[in-house]
């Protein structure tokens, strides 16, 4: 017998496989922006010779979309799905729109001549990924993962938050992530900057900064599945909508206002409300404004401030006021052209793993120099170890170290991804393999969390964090230790927000 609790979420489901409109549009306008952008601005004829990558492209796209067709015609598209989400929010743009960039010939960064024999890289490159991603359903849609849930989840607690009960807690989280973010970025843990030294509470800090997500996550929930608006849900939706461009404006992101919308959309479908008509309009929209703005301001921003070098607070944000300034004054073509090459060059990340596709067994003898040798092995044990115990640790998979072994470029963090890191430990065959394990975590969290009986306000949260945190641009070895970090960190703190939990509401009464 099923319960009502899933029968309702399953029917909630239902109704989020027409939120796929919004994404189709987004990723379509993105694309014919940048096909356009190519055919007037470059030598479309000079683009042809690399044309023999699509057909390659087409068929790790397939490999990539295959889950979410397959959910979408079974009635169970979920935006937040974990093959869904990885597949929309990076996996297809960065490499599927990136290496059709890659194609015609849009960007041409100068690491791009050390992709040795292109003809054979750049489509090896697309099946690695293509094979990765299939590793990766594999493992989700094997037993195993839904098998541990089953474990895992009668032991969960057994927390039955309403709406109308989370506004202290939520508020709470807010701002204590809000103080903790602030010493991330006095630290050089945050913004367009970087830490000159590791101190030993660096690591223990920066995973405290998920506490500002948390409690951004659980209002949000809270605003859309609240039944009456009192003065508390319009002061709480007034603080979270300032929080958008204020994230933006600190990180000097590309991608920070984009990512910033992720809540409020995730709370919005999983609050159950339906989306049609007008609506999906809206998110589209919204979504490629959130992407053209963000790269728009971020490249800006990050062009005038020069480098990642560390710099006063105060000037910092002088640096705010002079890129907004500057994206006031400019010409509106010169900042539409700017703008689309922002976007292409931020989408773009196939390039950087076909440059560790073709160097990494020319590049391997050197790479125990740069600690990077056997990393995801190493990382495994190494990062438990807190530096206040090992203050000497080594740097966990040094991006930087990285960066300067790979693209002779110390001075910017290349993305990796952990296709590239998997072929760099293993070999071809460790990349569907490792994304097969990662896919079995994925349905563990997916059928612990959400597809679950009891799909709990504080459920919904902890799932977003979690699957947030598995980064597709980083490590592979980073994502498991840092995954066990949260978990703790947000196990702590939800207790925390338990005992506040329906504190406003009593004390009303």
């Amino acid at each position: 017998m099923v319960s009502p609790g899933l029968s309702k979420f399953r029917a909630q489901r239902n109704e989020r496989s027409s939120f796929v409109l919004p994404i189709v549009l987004l990723w379509g306008v993105v694309a014919a922006a940048v096909i356009s952008y190519v055919w007037i601005e470059n030598d479309f004829g000079s683009s042809l010779e690399s044309l023999y990558l699509l057909p390659w492209l087409v068929l790790a796209g397939a490999c990539v979309l295959a889950p979410s067709v397959y959910l979408f015609f079974k009635g169970e598209f979920d935006l937040f799905h974990p093959l869904v989400f990885a597949a929309w929010s990076y996996v297809f743009p960065a490499f599927i729109i990136g290496g059709v960039i890659v194609a015609f010939g849009l960007i041409n960064p100068y690491f791009l001549t050390f992709v040795e024999d292109q003809e054979f890289n750049y489509p090896y490159t697309a099946v690695l990924i293509g094979l990765g991603f299939l590793g990766l359903t594999a493992g989700y849609f094997l037993p195993v993962g839904k098998k541990i849930a089953e474990i895992i989840e009668p032991r969960l607690p057994k927390w039955d938050w309403k709406p109308e009960e989370v506004w202290l807690p939520g508020i709470l989280l807010l701002f204590v992530g809000i103080g903790f973010n602030i010493l991330g970025f006095l630290q050089g843990l945050l913004g367009f900057q970087r830490a000159e030294e590791v101190n030993i509470y660096d690591g223990t800090l920066f995973f405290l900064l998920v506490i500002l997500t948390e409690g951004t996550v659980l209002l949000w929930l809270a605003i859309f599945s609240a039944k009456k608006r009192e003065g508390i849900w319009y002061i709480v939706l007034a603080l979270l909508i300032a929080f958008l461009p204020i994230r933006m404006a600190v990180l000097g992101s590309r991608s920070s206002l984009l990512i910033g919308l992720m809540p409020i959309a995730m709370a919005f479908i999983y609050s159950g409300r339906k989306l049609k008509g007008k609506m999906l309009l809206v998110f589209g929209v919204i979504g490629i404004l959130a992407a053209v703005i963000g790269a728009t301001y971020g490249t800006a921003f990050r062009n005038i401030k020069g480098s990642e070098s560390r710099i006063g607070a105060g000037d910092y944000f002088g640096q705010v006021l002079v890129t907004l300034d500057y994206l006031t004054t400019t010409d509106l073509g010169k900042l539409a052209g700017d703008s689309v090459q922002a976007l292409a060059d931020r989408v773009e990340n196939f390039s950087s793993v076909a440059v560790v596709v073709s160097r990494y067994e020319k590049l391997a003898p050197y790479e125990a120099s740069y600690g990077l040798e056997n990393n995801i092995l190493n990382d495994a044990y190494t990062s438990f170890i807190p530096r206040v115990v090992w203050n000497d640790k080594p740097p966990t998979s040094d991006a930087r170290a990285y960066s300067d072994l790979y693209f002779n470029y110390s001075e910017n963090s290349f993305a990796i991804s952990p296709f590239g890191d998997l072929i760099r430990n293993f070999g071809p065959v460790g990349v569907p393999l490792g994304m097969l394990i990662l896919g079995i975590y994925l349905r563990t969290l997916y059928a612990t969390l959400i597809d679950t009986p009891n799909p709990a306000l504080w459920k919904k949260t902890a799932y977003f964090l979690l699957l947030t945190v598995i980064s597709y641009e980083s490590f592979y070895a980073l994502m498991f230790p840092s995954t066990i970090r949260y978990i703790i960190v947000i196990g702590v703190s939800l207790f925390f927000a338990n005992l506040f939990a329906g504190s406003l509401k009593k004390a009303a009464a």
